[in-house]
């Protein structure tokens, strides 16, 4: 019998590796949900679309986003008239089918096995956030099969020695659009450019056809992305786009913050045997028949250090997810080729397995939201607190009229369903706040928020609460200072900062919510709005 199952298993591999893809690809699915930040990507490509260019807000050139190439294909589907969620969706699974056969190739020919090969698609398919972020909305899936992809490459061309400009091209392209896909890309570009320019200068041919793949490699690449970044600057005054100033400045990022980001991750999938074992395996580890993996492994260790740097992420480990395909693939090259007893290779990955299993059901329950947010969580502030929801209704009562400006910290789905003006709480899309708003924590994506002083400067007409409270007491005559500083302005200290026509509204979304801003600065369609929808309005309360 086992002879019979073994037999079927050389015989139709190549099928049980299809199925195993099909398997995962439908856990994928299975695990799909939308995040308020794709909306982000989503505001800027319809308006691009719409003829007001690559911005947030028309007339204000701010790249408040950090996916150029995934921001532009989201523009396919709102140029055609369709969903760009739904899009988004097939479009991620698509790059996870593909990521998944580049990790098989990857590691089939590191191990020269196809067997762990296999093993690594089955390990990275079932691992919960690699699953989930296949969809999102955002550029992680994209980014993660460019990584892959252009690791495959090099070190197929380094075992074959093959450098020749059908190769070198095509790769220089794969490498521009890791850079234009996101710019933390240069982190894999800086290993695999001058690498393959080394190799390419070892071969035993004239000089003159090196320069000649030198060229190759580097001309395209130089002129997408040297034409990229002149068109940057034309457009937006910066090479460096609006949010490295609102989260990744050194200033006010949290390295410690970081570093527990990436404990929790190992911590969670029960990996943590993982790096203890590297440190005796070190010594076997660096030779030269390990040249691949030494490669592999520094690029997993420069990606990790920049996510340390940069404090992690509020998102449940989604920055760690393009080098997820080489750290399995570390993973087990650990078990394979350091560990010799077949019983402890098979406890390993038992425990890789279980890891997985025990981060799906477990984490969510342990997590501090204020510490990170779960794929649970972002996925329920549009299926469960209604923000698109919230953004259609604000749209419609004010005629999608761009003199009423609002301020809003979920600045994603609330602003690409409204239409209205938005300045986004954290910067991440305003030029002012990302570089000299009030620093207020080391939270990733988090760190900086508008004064009052510039919120009355930009005529602000509504301020949301930046993180949503929609279910304030709304039985309240009046509301204090205090309530002022708990739901929308927490850096006032007096009275006398607020405008004396400063009033309190209640939105109605549906039955269930009721959304209550704060009406800062007055506006004839917001007045028009209250009388004809009859809202509940509330002043201020003032000390005598």
């Amino acid at each position: 019998m086992m002879r019979r199952i073994s037999g079927f298993y050389r015989t139709r591999f190549t099928i049980i590796l299809f199925v195993t893809i099909a398997v995962l690809t439908s856990l994928a699915w299975h695990n799909r949900f939308i995040q308020d930040d794709a909306f982000i990507s989503f505001r800027y490509a319809y308006n691009l679309v719409h003829g007001k260019g690559l911005v947030w807000n028309e007339g204000e050139r701010v790249e408040g986003y950090t996916n150029f190439l995934w921001t532009l294909a989201m523009s396919i589907p709102l140029y055609l008239g369709y969903d760009p969620v739904t899009f988004s969706f097939v479009l991620g699974i698509l790059f996870f089918i593909l990521t998944l056969v580049f990790t098989y190739k990857l590691s089939s020919l590191i191990f020269s096995s196809r067997d762990i090969g296999l093993l690594t698609v089955i390990l990275l398919g079932t691992n919960y956030t690699f699953s989930s972020y296949a969809t999102g909305g955002l550029e992680t899936q994209m980014q993660a099969c460019i990584f892959v992809t252009a690791l495959y490459v090099l070190l197929r061309s380094l075992q074959t020695n093959d450098w020749k400009l059908r190769t070198l091209i095509p790769y220089s392209f794969l490498l521009s659009a890791a850079l234009l896909t996101r710019l933390d890309s240069a982190l894999l570009i800086i290993v695999v450019l001058p690498l393959t320019v080394f190799f390419i200068l070892k071969e035993k041919i004239p000089l003159t056809q090196k320069m000649i793949r030198v060229l190759a490699l580097f001309l395209p690449f130089m002129v997408l992305v040297g034409g990229w970044f002149i068109w940057k600057f034309s457009y937006y005054g910066d090479i460096l786009p609006n949010t490295f100033y609102a989260k990744a400045m050194p200033s006010i990022t949290s390295p410690l913050r970081g570093f527990c980001y990436l404990y929790l991750f190992l911590l969670s999938y029960l990996l943590i045997p993982f790096p203890l074992l590297f440190i005796p395996a070190l010594k076997r580890f660096l030779n030269k028949s390990n040249l691949k993996m030494i490669i592999l492994t520094f690029s997993i260790l420069l990606w990790l250090l920049y996510v340390v740097e940069v404090g992690g992420d509020f998102m449940e480990f989604r920055l760690i997810v393009p080098i997820l395909p080489l750290l399995f693939i570390l993973i087990l090259w650990l078990v394979f080729i350091f560990i010799q007893q077949k019983e402890i290779q098979i406890a390993l990955v038992l425990l890789v397995l279980l890891g997985s299993l025990h981060h799906t059901f477990a984490f969510g329950k342990s997590i501090n939201p204020r510490i990170m947010q779960t794929i649970e969580q972002l996925n329920g502030y549009l299926t469960y607190d209604k923000w698109d929801k919230i953004g259609m209704v604000l749209g419609r009562s004010f005629h999608y009229d761009q003199s009423v400006i609002i301020t809003v910290g979920a600045a994603g789905a609330i602003p690409y369903y409204s239409r209205l003006k938005t300045i986004d709480w954290f910067g991440l899309s305003d030029r002012w706040i990302a570089r000299y708003g009030h620093f207020q924590g080391y939270r990733p994506g988090h760190q900086r928020i508008p004064s009052l002083k510039y919120l009355l400067e930009r005529k602000i007409t509504l301020v949301i609460n930046p993180f949503l409270k929609s279910t304030v007491n709304t039985s309240k005559a009046t509301y204090s200072i205090h309530d002022l500083r708990n739901f929308f302005l927490p850096r006032i200290t007096s009275q006398d900062e607020i405008p004396s026509a400063t009033k309190v509204v209640e939105i109605p979304i549906d039955q269930d919510c009721t959304l209550v801003v704060l009406y800062l600065t007055r506006n004839l369609v917001v007045d028009e709005a209250i009388q004809r929808n009859n809202w509940k309005v509330h002043p201020i309360a003032r000390d005598e």
